[in-house]
């Protein structure tokens, strides 16, 4: 059970969990075929969205449910690297806590939907890989993830979209938001929300070819958000976090939850249906 503190930090009060469903495919040889496996194990159907110059791949669960907020869970940036100095050439990413926190969400319709140049195999299919590095929130990654939104969003006959983002995700999701009229909620965990204070953390060179969710700050104002963020995650920690949030006007609709034993991977999907049970999302 977690349990949740007045000003919003989660403690647990019982031991991680030591496995993620993602686990039950790991005997695949490859990242896209253990993502594959999962999604078919829960019965997921997948699409391909043909959205600029990308083809995006997702999952879907109940495509016949009508649906009035349709909740979105996005990739993080996956595998970008494969060390510090090398592009993997596979963003894929080798386990995808997101795909787990979809299967987990009891919301009857839920779409599970990847980053440009995942899942279809990378440089082998042709991805620039700017893609997963400089460019990873360019103005037409944003577009083509919109444009993927609005067919969906179509097929399902939804009125709204909740989006749920992690880590790069999770700026994607701020960036959506930013743009669209019909995001009812946004939530992020361990998100890198400011680029600037982010890049320069790590000692790393500078993104001006993506957007920076900081940038269009006037715009998310008004929107109602939900931030999780790990207590020990050393690859966005939480001044990362605190820097975007640190720019919202005090009348922004804004939840804020520091989870204290949690880093960048443990144990968001292990815990997602308790903690999503908490927010009491409609």
């Amino acid at each position: 059970m977690l349990r949740l503190r007045p000003e919003g930090r989660l403690l647990l009060s019982s031991g991680f969990l030591l496995c993620t469903l993602a686990a039950c495919a790991g005997f695949w040889s490859s990242p896209t075929e253990r993502l594959l496996a999962l999604a078919a194990q829960h019965q997921l159907q997948k699409i391909t969205l043909s959205a600029g110059p990308f083809q995006l791949t997702g999952f879907l669960r109940n495509p016949e449910t009508e649906v009035r907020i349709l909740r979105i869970y996005l990739e993080g940036d996956g595998l970008a690297w494969s060390n510090r100095t090398t592009l993997s050439p596979d963003p894929t990413p080798t386990d995808s806590p997101v795909l787990t926190m979809m299967i987990r969400d009891p919301a009857p319709t839920a779409l599970y939907l990847s980053r440009p140049c995942q899942l279809v195999g990378g440089i082998t299919a042709g991805c620039p890989p700017q893609y997963w590095s400089t460019h990873r929130y360019a103005p037409e990654v944003v577009t083509a993830i919109s444009t993927a939104i609005d067919q969906i969003k179509q097929q399902v006959d939804a009125q709204q979209i909740g989006l749920i983002g992690y880590s790069g995700g999770g700026v994607i999701a701020a960036l959506l938001a930013a743009n669209r009229q019909d995001v009812a909620w946004w939530i992020t965990i361990a998100a890198n929300l400011d680029l600037e204070t982010w890049t320069r953390h790590h000692g790393v060179s500078p993104m001006p070819e993506s957007l920076n969710p900081t940038q269009v700050i006037d715009r998310l104002a008004s929107t109602h958000q939900i931030h999780f963020m790990g207590g020990r995650d050393q690859q966005v920690p939480e001044t990362v976090t605190r820097a975007y949030l640190n720019r919202l006007p005090a009348t922004t609709p804004l939840q804020t939850h520091l989870v204290p034993e949690f880093d960048h991977a443990c144990c968001w999907a292990d815990h997602w249906l308790e903690l999503l049970t908490r927010l009491q999302l409609p």
